[in-house]
């Protein structure tokens, strides 16, 4: 049975069993997307810059360096910002951008409005198996607010290095993202996607 829906700001907040299953009816091109944006806590926006400056990424400090302008965001916190990556993270754009070097036609920037019906179709294939409980709150954003929670589950005592990393103000982070309450299997699986972020 599915785990009920975790809703934060009307966004859903992934259990791992959800992005697996909605990661399954994605295409592969669409599952590094999915995977990209989810390990690296990045906004839309940051994410299809970073795709076409793929030099940001720096594998002996297994990070990626948002430089300023970037963001495009006017009330961002930083102007500038270093995104530390999992072992997870570190496979996921190392894989996307290996694909990308390969099919550099095949990973063009997507609007919102077609990221947002890509998640729906597979998330409702994943319901129709009876693996998502519904499709409340599925949208582009959740794939950030998924990973900051994911972090701060796993990473509590590093707080201040997840706000730098996902560039969030801290009490923001911590009002939204904090004290979820996962069930243990969720958060044993949760360990094993954020597993050596921010580790040298």
């Amino acid at each position: 049975m599915p785990p009920e829906p975790l809703i934060k700001q009307s966004t859903r907040v992934l259990y791992p069993s959800e992005y697996r299953a909605i990661r399954s009816h994605l295409s592969f091109r669409d599952q590094l997307r999915l995977d990209g944006l989810l390990f690296t806590g990045m906004r839309g926006v940051e994410f299809e810059r970073f795709l076409e400056s793929p030099e940001w990424y720096k594998p002996s400090r297994r990070a990626i360096d948002l430089p300023k302008g970037s963001m495009l965001k006017r009330r961002a916190k930083q102007a500038e910002r270093t995104v530390l990556l999992s072992n997870a993270g570190v496979q996921a754009v190392e894989t996307l951008l290996s694909y990308r070097r390969q099919n550099p036609d095949d990973l063009r920037p997507i609007s919102r409005q077609a990221w947002t019906e890509t998640l729906i179709r597979a998330a409702s294939k994943a319901k129709g198996e009876g693996r998502l409980a519904s499709l409340e709150g599925i949208a582009p954003k959740m794939s950030r607010k998924t990973w900051a929670s994911w972090l701060i589950a796993t990473h509590s005592h590093r707080e201040g290095l997840v706000s730098l990393s996902l560039g969030h103000d801290i009490r923001t982070m911590l009002k939204h993202y904090a004290g979820l309450g996962w069930p243990p299997e969720a958060r044993q699986e949760i360990k094993q996607y954020t597993s050596g972020w921010g580790d040298e």
